[in-house]
Protein backbone atom coordinates (compact mmCIF):
# COMPACT_ATOMS: atom_id res chain seq x y z
CA UNK A 1 0.00 0.00 0.00
CA UNK A 2 1.85 3.59 -1.27
CA UNK A 3 1.89 6.02 1.68
CA UNK A 4 -0.25 8.20 0.53
CA UNK A 5 -3.50 5.83 0.90
CA UNK A 6 -2.04 5.98 4.56
CA UNK A 7 -2.16 9.64 4.88
CA UNK A 8 -5.67 9.61 3.00
CA UNK A 9 -6.64 7.30 6.02
CA UNK A 10 -5.32 9.36 9.08
CA UNK A 11 -6.70 12.30 7.89
CA UNK A 12 -10.38 10.54 6.81
CA UNK A 13 -10.59 9.31 10.48
CA UNK A 14 -8.91 12.31 12.17
CA UNK A 15 -11.68 14.74 10.44
CA UNK A 16 -14.51 11.91 10.98
CA UNK A 17 -13.89 12.11 14.43
CA UNK A 18 -14.23 16.07 14.78
CA UNK A 19 -17.17 15.38 12.63
CA UNK A 20 -19.28 13.62 15.10
CA UNK A 21 -17.46 15.71 18.42
CA UNK A 22 -19.12 18.89 16.17
CA UNK A 23 -22.26 17.37 16.20
CA UNK A 24 -22.57 16.65 19.28
CA UNK A 25 -21.15 19.40 20.50
CA UNK A 26 -24.41 21.23 18.63
CA UNK A 27 -26.80 18.78 20.44
CA UNK A 28 -25.55 19.67 24.13
CA UNK A 29 -28.11 22.16 25.43
CA UNK A 30 -26.94 25.71 26.37
CA UNK A 31 -27.65 26.52 29.98
CA UNK A 32 -26.72 30.28 31.28
CA UNK A 33 -25.23 31.37 34.60
CA UNK A 34 -28.49 32.17 35.88
CA UNK A 35 -31.50 30.71 37.63
CA UNK A 36 -35.26 31.21 37.30
CA UNK A 37 -37.50 32.09 40.22
CA UNK A 38 -37.82 28.56 40.95
CA UNK A 39 -34.00 27.84 41.27
CA UNK A 40 -33.59 26.38 37.71
CA UNK A 41 -30.77 26.93 35.77
CA UNK A 42 -31.97 29.21 32.44
CA UNK A 43 -31.20 26.67 29.76
CA UNK A 44 -31.50 28.43 26.00
CA UNK A 45 -32.15 25.27 23.62
CA UNK A 46 -29.01 23.35 21.98
CA UNK A 47 -27.33 24.33 18.74
CA UNK A 48 -29.36 22.83 16.82
CA UNK A 49 -32.79 24.69 18.26
CA UNK A 50 -33.41 27.38 20.36
CA UNK A 51 -35.91 27.00 24.00
CA UNK A 52 -36.48 30.80 24.63
CA UNK A 53 -39.78 29.78 26.45
CA UNK A 54 -37.91 29.68 30.24
CA UNK A 55 -35.78 32.97 29.38
CA UNK A 56 -38.68 34.81 28.24
CA UNK A 57 -40.13 33.62 31.56
CA UNK A 58 -37.65 34.70 33.85
CA UNK A 59 -38.87 37.99 34.12
CA UNK A 60 -36.26 40.10 36.06
CA UNK A 61 -33.60 43.12 35.77
CA UNK A 62 -31.80 41.44 33.23
CA UNK A 63 -33.01 40.09 29.50
CA UNK A 64 -32.50 37.23 29.43
CA UNK A 65 -34.13 36.04 26.05
CA UNK A 66 -30.74 38.26 24.71
CA UNK A 67 -28.44 36.15 26.64
CA UNK A 68 -29.63 32.85 25.47
CA UNK A 69 -28.88 34.38 22.19
CA UNK A 70 -25.89 35.31 22.27
CA UNK A 71 -25.32 31.67 24.42
CA UNK A 72 -26.36 30.01 21.30
CA UNK A 73 -24.69 32.04 18.79
CA UNK A 74 -21.56 31.28 20.30
CA UNK A 75 -21.78 27.50 20.18
CA UNK A 76 -22.90 27.73 16.94
CA UNK A 77 -20.32 29.86 16.17
CA UNK A 78 -17.84 27.24 17.23
CA UNK A 79 -19.24 24.50 16.30
CA UNK A 80 -20.58 24.41 12.71
CA UNK A 81 -17.28 25.60 11.15
CA UNK A 82 -15.96 22.48 12.84
CA UNK A 83 -18.83 20.27 11.29
CA UNK A 84 -18.69 22.03 7.84
CA UNK A 85 -14.83 22.23 7.34
CA UNK A 86 -14.23 18.30 8.54
CA UNK A 87 -17.48 16.93 6.58
CA UNK A 88 -15.81 18.77 3.35
CA UNK A 89 -12.33 17.72 4.37
CA UNK A 90 -13.98 13.74 4.89
CA UNK A 91 -15.82 14.18 1.35
CA UNK A 92 -12.91 15.11 -0.38
CA UNK A 93 -11.10 12.19 1.65
CA UNK A 94 -13.62 9.63 0.42
CA UNK A 95 -13.47 10.85 -3.06
CA UNK A 96 -9.46 10.69 -3.50
CA UNK A 97 -9.98 6.84 -1.60
CA UNK A 98 -12.46 6.04 -4.59
CA UNK A 99 -10.58 7.15 -7.20
CA UNK A 100 -7.30 6.11 -6.47
CA UNK A 101 -9.08 2.78 -5.73
CA UNK A 102 -10.33 2.89 -8.75
CA UNK A 103 -7.44 3.58 -10.38
CA UNK A 104 -5.36 0.86 -9.10
CA UNK A 105 -8.05 -1.66 -9.63
CA UNK A 106 -7.45 -0.54 -13.68
CA UNK A 107 -4.22 -1.32 -13.87
CA UNK A 108 -3.48 -5.38 -15.10
CA UNK A 109 -1.24 -7.10 -12.46
CA UNK A 110 1.61 -8.90 -13.94
CA UNK A 111 4.37 -10.90 -13.22
CA UNK A 112 7.82 -9.94 -13.88
CA UNK A 113 9.69 -12.98 -13.29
Amino acid sequence: MHPRHHRLAYTGIACGVLLIIGLIALNFPVFLDAYDQWGFQIKCGTGYVSDLAQAADSVGQHNYVDKCETALLLRRLRAIPLVTISGMIVLAVTVASAVASARESLVPHRDTA
